[in-house]
């Protein structure tokens, strides 16, 4: 799914709303200042999301001559190394 600009400020500004409305958090600064903040953040999110995929990808095209022969799939295979690479840099899918 691609996330527009669009989206994520409406999705973060439904959060932000939900926050502030339980009482969770009490903003010292204007919410747009908040919602820039939330929006840039997954949008680096979402920017290393696709650059370990790209990583993930080309470590799976490396070794598809080990792996042709076996019976592995190669999505199971790519999500698998997605996540060790996610494991080990800590980030959060």
């Amino acid at each position: 799914m691609r996330f527009t600009e669009d989206l994520v400020r409406r999705l973060c500004a439904a959060i932000l709303a939900r926050w502030k409305e339980k009482g969770l958090i009490r903003p010292k600064v204007s919410d747009d200042a908040l919602l820039s903040r939330m929006t840039a953040e997954i949008h680096r999110d979402i920017q290393r999301e696709a650059e370990l995929d790209r990583e993930a990808e080309t470590l799976l095209t490396k070794h598809m001559g080990k792996i042709e022969g076996s019976q592995a799939n190669s999505r199971i295979l790519f999500q698998k190394i997605k996540e060790r690479l996610a494991k080990e840099r800590d980030i959060v899918l």
